[in-house]
């Protein structure tokens, strides 16, 4: 006899049990609402950051695009004439307090000269257009170094169009008597370029290839988890359908069916938090990286596939889960429930994934096959989604052995997670996911920088003390006058010693080897090298001290033609007067070549046209805003004044860049995943009030109660962390293995990532404890 289901025909077709399923979701009481609900928020947040991982290259494609159009150099290699369309521009950019602002000079030479992207006219001379971040900046408290520095008429803002994003740095300050190919001066006739796109280095390509993976696989374990909320209560009613006659399949059905309404719940939801999140964009900037509203765009394969992707993730999840539980018509019973969890195809999980990246990559290279990435992005999944499966048996077996003592909150706390131990890690997977890719990408960067610090010749400015610094200012006019420009910097707090001189390079006609000259009166030269008797009409080589001897590859003869610059005059070497060494506060103490000290009259008037004024600084880090202090004395001096401070580390733009970005990602991640947390405590709590209600009835204080479940949270974060650090320290191993580098251990990494794990755990502990009051009211000790 065929059991009937009331208001049903004798079978439920497969759509008739989606259609219930959905129908028990919206009208299944106010637990079933509930459950709903939650499972659409953390659908929702989720897909919420998979639509912004979307709309990524769209807004890569809109950054390169502004990039290409406001290019302000002639790359044709053809000569421009001036005409009514042509502007002559310069660099002048400057930074304040580690904030690079750039900045361009323009003067235009007719009425019929091409804007830059983002101006509606050309500033007249003393006027400056500014980006709004730096109109911001100029007008916020504590900035009146860069308001010093900057004192120009401000007449405008540069648009949207020559910004590469809200909070960019950006200043075009009109000039005049501006002269092509002096103080770095070029003319052009046109703004934009286009360059042709190049294959990524290895090193960059594994970088991105692994950001990927590390922030998109968390949010998958959160949808993961999301979709499990209230799972407890739904099979519950699942066995009470089988009580009056629905089969397994049917169950399977009606599950699918909630499943997947409170699933396409998510979706819009997660559509429309994107939405009203893409409108205050603008407004955001995370690690130093932001973004126009309108880049904000998600390519439309890239959300169908997201939609796809969620809906196939929650029919998966539901269907395994259903495996563990037998749904009879009497209860529920589950299988995990009186068995031991098996360790080895927990294990065998992350060895997959060690295996597939060390056998993917033979030659770094090898990165830019198709086939390569997808093994490469397997074996990192692999790894990172074996953390949550290590992880549910860890806990099982540190609470069985833990268990029977302690206080009566690590008690409560203990047997809540050995009855249901998966419930426990639940919430935690995302966090621990998250952070073991966190580590890999630290221990993968650490690898890259210190290898490409360890190649970087030492910077010129090698300092005689830890207290001293060395910097240069710079000014290629053609009018000399460093013998004005020393006493102003001298004067500037915090400078120890300013010594001015022209530089000049000079090389063999074949432009071989760049050589360097110095001049300077026989004053300036006695503070740059030991000199002996001098006059002017000297000259004094300089000889490297120490091992650097051995690489000097400069030739100085007395009577030697050279040719000034790349493409200047020729000039003789004077009559060495004597061999000297430098002075060990000067920077040249630390060259690996010779160079020349000559005064004026050595050096000649073709040396004196061509010769760059500058000033050798000593400065003491010790003083505050200092080096801002040293920008701000060599703008007023003129706005073409460079300054450097050559030790200081530079950076690779292209893998800063992308190491903005992924940090940019985990911690939006992390905030995901926070959100997770929360909701999976809050989820708990539900489940558990009558208990809770119970337990306070008998005399449990409310302050035992919040300490239990401080513990519920801590403890399966803390061993999350252990073995996401673990297996973070792996994957980054094996990431910098496939492009060859040595293993590089970054320790400060672990004290942070415990440092989340402990905010983590007090965080939701804190914001679950109202929840908690609520629950242990008498009203809690109601059951239907």
């Amino acid at each position: 006899m065929t059991a009937r289901v009331p208001g049903g025909g004798r079978r439920f077709g497969a759509l008739r049990a989606l259609g219930l399923g959905a129908r028990l979701a919206l009208t299944g009481g106010r637990e079933g609402k509930i459950r709903t609900t939650l499972t659409a928020v953390g659908v929702g947040l989720g897909v919420a950051v998979l639509l912004l991982a979307a709309s990524v290259p769209t807004a890569r494609h809109d950054r390169d695009e502004r990039i290409h159009h406001r290019i302000d150099v002639n790359l044709d290699d053809r000569t421009i004439k001036p005409s009514a369309g042509t502007v002559l521009i310069s660099d002048i950019d400057t930074v304040f307090r580690d904030k690079k602002i750039r900045g361009r000079m323009v003067q235009p030479e007719g009425s019929g000269t091409p804007l830059p992207p983002g101006l509606r006219r050309y500033p007249r001379p003393g006027e400056m257009v500014v980006s709004p971040a730096l109109h911001k900046l100029l007008a916020a408290p504590g900035s009146e170094l860069l308001r010093e520095r900057l004192a120009h008429t401000v007449v405008g803002e540069v648009g949207d169009p020559g910004l590469l994003d809200p909070g960019e740095y950006v200043f075009y300050l009109g000039g005049d008597h501006m002269v092509n190919g002096v103080a770095g001066t070029r003319r052009l006739d046109h703004f934009g370029k286009v360059y042709p796109k190049k294959p990524l280095s290895p090193e960059l390509a594994l970088l991105s290839i692994a950001g990927i993976v590390v922030l998109l696989a968390p949010v998958g374990v959160f949808i993961a988890a999301a979709v499990r909320f209230g799972g407890e209560h739904r099979d519950r009613r699942l066995a009470a359908l089988r009580l009056v006659g629905a089969d397994r399949r049917m169950t399977a059905g009606i599950a699918a069916g909630e499943t997947l309404l409170s699933t396409l719940a998510g979706i819009v939801l997660g559509a429309i938090l994107f939405m009203a999140g893409r409108q205050f964009v603008g407004l955001v900037e995370v690690q130093g990286l932001g973004v126009f509203t309108e880049d904000l765009t998600p390519q439309p394969l890239l959300a169908a596939l997201t939609v796809v992707a969620v809906l196939a993730l929650s029919l998966v999840v539901t269907r395994m889960a259903m495996n563990k539980v037998a749904v009879e018509p009497l209860g529920v019973v589950r299988r995990s429930g009186g068995t031991t969890r098996r360790l080895w195809w927990r294990i065998a999980l992350p060895l997959l994934g060690l295996v597939l990246l060390r056998t993917s990559v033979r030659n770094a290279p090898d990165l830019q096959d198709v086939t390569t990435v997808v093994q490469v992005i397997t074996g990192m999944l692999a790894l990172l989604v074996g953390v949550t499966a290590v992880l549910p048996w860890i806990v099982e077996r540190l609470t069985g052995l833990i268990g029977g003592f302690g206080p009566l909150s690590w008690q409560l706390a203990v047997r809540r997670m050995q009855l249901h131990g998966e419930a426990a890690t639940r919430s935690v997977n995302g966090i621990a996911v998250a952070v073991a890719g966190a580590v890999a990408l630290q221990t993968l960067f650490t690898g890259i920088t210190q290898q490409s610090a360890d190649h970087t010749p030492q910077a010129a400015g090698g300092s005689s003390s830890p207290r001293t610094h060395i910097g240069f200012a710079r000014l290629d006019d053609g009018k000399g006058g460093e013998e004005r420009y020393a006493p102003v910097f001298a004067s500037t707090p915090g400078v120890r010693q300013a010594v001015g001189f022209g530089e000049l390079s000079v090389s063999t006609p074949d432009g071989a080897f760049p050589q360097t000259v110095r001049i300077a009166d026989c004053a300036g030269l006695r503070r740059l090298a030991v000199v002996p008797a001098c006059s002017d009409g000297d000259a004094f080589l300089v000889t490297p001290a120490g091992p650097h001897g051995a690489d000097d590859m400069t030739t100085w003869k007395a009577g030697m033609r050279l040719r000034i610059g790349a493409d200047g005059p020729e000039w003789k070497v004077p009559r060495i007067t004597a061999t000297t060494h430098a002075k060990s506060a000067d920077p040249a103490v630390d060259f690996p070549e010779s160079m020349l000290l000559a005064t004026p009259r050595a050096a000649g008037p073709n040396a004196l046209a061509h010769a760059v004024s500058t000033v050798d600084l000593t400065y003491t880090a010790a003083s505050r805003d200092v080096q801002d202090r040293i920008r701000t004395a060599a703008a007023r001096l003129g706005p073409s004044f460079t300054v450097d401070f050559p030790g200081q580390p530079q950076g690779n733009p292209a893998l800063d860049g992308i190491k903005r970005a992924l940090l940019a990602g985990v911690t939006a991640v992390l905030m995901l995943i926070a959100a997770s947390m929360l909701l999976g405590a809050l989820e708990q709590l539900r489940d558990r009030a009558r208990i809770i209600a119970v337990l306070a009835a008998v005399g449990t204080g409310r302050r035992t109660l919040g300490a239990s479940v401080l513990w519920q949270t801590a403890l399966p974060v803390a061993l999350g962390l252990l073995v996401a650090e673990l297996v973070g320290t792996l994957l980054g191993g094996a990431l910098l293995g496939l492009i060859g580098k040595p293993l590089v251990y970054d320790w400060s990494t672990l004290p942070a990532m415990a440092g989340i794990g402990v905010t983590a755990a007090v965080g939701v502990t804190l914001l679950t404890l109202p929840t908690l009051w609520r629950s242990t009211r008498p009203e809690g000790l109601r059951h239907e």
